[in-house]
């Protein structure tokens, strides 16, 4: 079990660091603006001020604790998986983010405090601070949390466990670090299907496509559209939706090989 222990330690010291560096952003940030922060008018500056320090941590982290080969010991290697199984990768990845969004609407919660907070931080946005945002919420934000749950935390644990506990794990882990229980519960979701993709093709390299692509849009979309309104419309969406997670799911099954032990 000590691979087990080992990574349960690294993620404990991952969390403080993005907890310390995020509350170090605030800290930098409240002594810039004369002691207070309002988070409604300074949300992208907190963004570009947190996410770049705590995405670098965990790059770092995954470097420093996976340590060498990285294209063995955080599957940092190619995939050889085709155009357009990556192609229905990333549908299924963008499928399932809005079912569980609308999920969250149709029980009443919404996507909770975090990301309301974030589409609404998108929406004022100029077009310059939306670039900027696509840059580090939709591409930098995943490279650093794919290199490290599923790169390192995921491939530790698959010394010591079967695919199954190893990816359920990684993704509670990935869940909880976002800090809130709504976004935790979407991220965990999100997780356990990008952990899956990370096993079925050996590679974290469409994990980390697939994520980007995912982020990206939600800025896009915080910033242009919203997120969907009404019962009968969500309700749709989940159906819809299910039904293309499903599809994508049975493709990668055929066109990719059983998980590696």
């Amino acid at each position: 079990m000590r691979p087990v222990g080992t990574a349960l330690f690294v993620y404990g010291l991952a969390v403080v660091a993005v907890l310390g560096l995020q509350l170090a952003a605030v800290t930098v940030l409240a002594a810039w603006r004369g002691g207070s922060v309002d988070l409604e008018h300074d949300g992208l500056t907190s963004l570009f001020l947190g996410v770049p320090a705590s995405s670098l941590a965990l790059i770092v982290i995954a470097f420093v604790a996976g340590g060498r080969p990285a294209g063995r010991t955080l599957r940092l290697r190619a995939s050889h998986i085709t155009g357009g199984t990556l192609a229905v990768m990333i549908v299924g990845t963008l499928a399932l983010s809005q079912a569980l969004e609308s999920l969250s609407i149709l029980f009443g919660s919404g996507p909770g405090p975090a990301l309301d907070w974030l589409a609404r931080t998108m929406a004022t946005a100029s077009p310059a601070g939306l670039l900027l945002a696509v840059l580090i919420v939709g591409i930098l934000a995943p490279v650093g949390e794919e290199l490290f749950f599923r790169g390192y935390m995921q491939t530790r644990l698959r010394r010591a466990w079967s695919a199954g506990p190893s990816v359920l794990l990684t993704a509670l882990a990935f869940g909880v670090i976002h800090g809130e229980l709504v976004h935790g519960v979407l991220a965990f979701g999100i997780g356990i299907y990008l952990g899956i993709l990370t096993e079925r093709t050996g590679s974290v390299v469409p994990s980390v496509i697939c994520h980007a692509v995912n982020n990206s849009a939600s800025v896009l979309l915080s910033a242009w559209v919203g997120s969907p309104t009404g019962v009968g419309l969500n309700a749709a969406i989940v159906v819809a939706t299910a039904a293309i997670v499903a599809g994508a799911l049975r493709w990668i099954a055929r066109t990719t090989p059983a998980p590696a032990a």
